[in-house]
């Protein structure tokens, strides 16, 4: 609504399955799409450059609960936080950005086509990003307003989700000795992982430079048996593992099964959710020049340049992108918080940023 009365074109995307399946490294659902969408929002401006600003409305699970000292789905202010699930990563960067454009609007006309891409599914694979991508418009440059706490990100190594099943014979405890356990496998296949992990991270890429571990293996869940007299006959475990941005992401799922299988023969290996490349985008292109000199107008001193540990939808883009946004705390983790000083800052950075990038032709 708040688009459409600011003058933007505002449409629907729901992502089509069959066409995100032509695509090499789109995200392999979890879930399907019926009822679930993503926007798109497009504001024709002057002749100049146009600008891309995206951010994603899916957030994680809060869970456990206990761990919290505030509601999650409370949005609690207190002094300069605002907590809650979602708030830095990253409903915070959506209000910086929506904030932007009202200010840069202000003033008038701007001088470049601005498109307003807000969407699903960053945190499971990146089709709600990819589909807005093919049903475009797309733009000469991009910034995701992922909170950086006002650093500039441009690069990212690849990801890849799996899950392995260990399967057994079941049965009573007093003769669990006589049997393989599906739990005793999965950790077996933990260890060869961080086998991998550590091989992965020998020889970090230039890019990583300074960033330690940037190819990092998390073992995110175990689900196994039910009952403490039983021997399992099935555990199911899910990892995600980053990857280098050299290396294809069909490459990385070939050296996880193998090490899975080279330690645990016959487990199961599925690959779902990301299957994401790495990426690297320009630190000395106009894009980045730009946005430093805006936020150097803002804060005295120019942003520091970081490269993440974890990938995000900025892997769908070409020719100049970043991310920038504001500061935050807890996010996948407990009392997520995001500073509101900080989602009014970097919305000042990006009107600042609007305003000037389309002052010449692209």
């Amino acid at each position: 609504m708040r688009l459409r009365e600011l003058g933007f074109d505002v449409r629907s995307v729901v992502p089509e399955e069959p066409r995100l399946a032509e695509r090499p490294f789109s995200g392999l659902p979890l879930l399907p799409y019926d009822g679930r969408r993503s926007l798109v929002g497009t504001l024709t401006g002057g002749e100049g450059r146009s600008l891309l600003l995206n951010g994603h409305v899916d957030v994680v699970s809060p869970e456990p609960l206990a761990h919290w000292t505030r509601d999650p789905w409370g949005a609690e202010i207190e002094d300069d936080r605002l907590y809650g699930r979602g708030s830095g990563d990253m409903k915070g960067g959506i209000v910086s950005m929506l904030l932007a454009v009202e200010a840069a609007l202000s003033i008038g006309e701007l001088p470049g086509p601005v498109v307003y891409q807000s969407v699903i599914e960053e945190e499971c694979g990146g089709n709600g990003a990819l589909a807005a991508c093919l049903a475009g418009p797309l733009a000469d440059a991009t910034v995701i307003a992922e909170p950086t706490a006002g650093a500039i990100e441009t690069t990212a190594p690849g990801v890849i989700w799996a899950r392995l099943t260990f399967e057994a014979p079941c049965g009573h405890a007093q003769s669990a000795d006589e049997r393989p356990n599906p739990i005793d496998a999965a950790t077996t296949a933990i260890t060869a992982l961080r086998g991998l992990e550590a091989e992965l991270n020998a020889g970090p890429e230039p890019e990583f430079y300074g960033v330690a571990s940037p190819y990092l293996l998390n073992v995110a869940a175990l689900h196994a048996g039910d009952w403490p007299s039983t021997s399992p006959g099935i555990a199911e475990l899910d990892v995600r593992l980053g990857f280098p941005i050299r290396m294809e992401p069909e490459q990385a799922q070939a050296r996880l099964a193998t090490a899975v299988r080279e330690a645990v023969p016959d487990a199961r290996v599925e690959f779902r959710g990301f299957r994401a490349r790495g990426y690297d985008f320009p630190k000395d292109g106009a894009l980045a020049s730009l946005l430093g000199e805006c936020h150097a107008e803002i804060h005295g001193g120019h942003p520091p340049f970081e490269a993440g540990r974890a990938t995000t939808d900025l892997r769908w883009f070409s020719g100049e992108a970043a991310c920038y946004g504001p500061a935050s705390s807890g996010s996948h983790g407990t009392d997520e918080w995001v500073s509101l000083s900080s989602i009014a800052e970097v919305a000042t950075v990006l009107a600042l940023l609007l305003r000037r990038w389309g002052a010449e032709s692209a």
